[in-house]
């Protein structure tokens, strides 16, 4: 008896320590958009230095926002070409050097600029509405799928019709 008179003090205790922190969950994608695309750059940077580690073995090049091109390197900002301000989105760099020191200027650009966040914010409810029209697209589709057969419908065999003779 007393043995249950000390978990009760044990959980009420947890209970009181604990309630005044109690939060809801963060939902997936909570992040502000600076956070995320700081995250994102810091991803690139990796990218970048695994390329300097390994320029032949490479293969993350779907993933990078940075290109070789004639000259150096194509950098765009972000997968989706997203406009720092004044329309510029891609800059071509001549060393991996100036790709890292881009990155961090951007990142440093999406912190302070107001405008480059508003833009971020849009972007994000952009994604956010293609992948809801596109996951409300694959509910209806496959819906209809379930609704209709996915196999065409047999011919119905009868008896056969000989061929009529001409007269000659």
């Amino acid at each position: 008896m007393q043995l249950k008179t000390m978990e009760r003090m044990v959980v009420t205790d947890f209970i009181e320590k604990w309630s005044a922190r109690k939060a809801d969950k963060p939902k997936a994608g909570a992040r502000n958009v600076v956070e995320t695309f700081r995250l994102r750059v810091a991803e690139q940077k990796d990218y970048l230095e695994a390329y300097e580690r390994d320029p032949a073995g490479f293969n993350k090049w779907r993933s990078s926002w940075f290109q070789r091109v004639p000259g150096g390197f194509g950098v765009s900002i972000g997968r989706d070409a997203i406009s720092a301000g004044q329309g510029l989105s891609y800059v071509v760099v001549e060393t991996a050097k100036e790709v890292a020191e881009f990155l961090d200027d951007l990142a440093q650009h999406a912190e302070e600029d107001l405008g480059f966040q508003k833009a971020l914010e849009e972007n994000r409810a952009r994604r956010a509405a293609v992948l809801s029209a596109a996951k409300a697209q694959s509910k209806a589709a496959k819906s209809a799928s379930v609704k209709s057969p996915t196999r065409a419908p047999r011919a119905k065999l009868g008896p056969r019709k000989a061929p009529a003779k001409a007269d000659d």
